[in-house]
């Protein structure tokens, strides 16, 4: 490695900003609570996961929103946390980071409220990537979103990600009957068994497909799915969208 290469690996993530704390890792992500029943952590994030350090090509923060847990997040009432989001969110801009994201796509209930808090760019949902991906697709394909929980992803959530609710070209699939995956991420009530919740999202996406053969690309909404996106494209020849690592 020559002087002038090293200089640019030196200098790489060391924009300077006033007060900041922390420099080198400038992607800050917000991480919802996961404690399990018994209170203690529930699971692993596993390499490809949003929350595994090691998935990222550059460094990342983490920023954990006390008191808001995937159910809360969910819940009617989910607004009274935007103002910990927020926060949160401040909190890694002033560390260092140069954007903000989340580990979980139904975080884009905070989108707006993060967006205009900080001043750094802010993607905290793979969703928001959905309306790109549709204008990507030919005329007569539809986007497949497969989402922890079908239910939650309800028609006022797809318009602030600028899909169309109702619309033929979106279909949603979800993972809340997946006994694995449900006890992994929505229950904390199991442990992480990851070739199990491998093969129900495969089996999930692949019924999608067979639904609607018309599906000419899947996107995840459930920042836990990327490791299994090879899988699934495999199994379905349709190309897998995650948010960008």
């Amino acid at each position: 490695m020559n002087n002038s290469q090293l200089t640019q690996r030196k200098s790489r993530f060391a924009s300077r900003h006033l007060n900041q704390a922390f420099y080198g890792a400038p992607v800050g992500i917000l991480l919802l609570e996961r404690i399990g029943r018994s209170g203690e952590f529930s699971r692993p994030f596993i390499p490809g996961s949003v929350g595994n350090a090691s998935t990222w090509s550059v460094p990342v923060r983490y920023k954990t929103i006390p008191g808001l847990s995937f159910t809360e997040l969910v819940a009617p009432d989910y607004e009274k946390y935007a103002s910990a989001a927020v926060q949160a969110a401040i909190e890694l801009v002033r560390e260092g980071a140069q954007m903000i994201t989340a580990n979980c796509g139904f975080m884009l209930r905070y989108q707006d409220a993060v967006r205009n808090a900080v001043d750094v760019p802010v993607l905290l949902s793979p969703l928001l990537l959905g309306a790109l991906l549709g204008q990507m697709l030919p005329r007569g394909k539809a986007l497949g979103i497969i989402t922890a929980k079908a239910s939650s992803l309800t028609p006022d959530a797809l318009e602030a990600a600028g899909l169309q609710a109702g619309s033929d070209r979106v279909v949603i699939a979800g993972l809340e009957d997946a006994p694995c995956f449900a006890a992994a991420f929505l229950t904390a009530s199991g442990d992480l068994d990851g070739s199990a919740v491998e093969r129900e999202t495969v089996a999930a996406a692949v019924a999608l497909l067979k639904d609607r053969p018309d599906i000419g690309m899947l996107l995840f909404e459930c920042s836990e799915l990327p490791p299994y996106a090879a899988a699934v494209q495999r199994a379905t020849g349709v190309p897998v969208s995650t948010l960008p690592r």
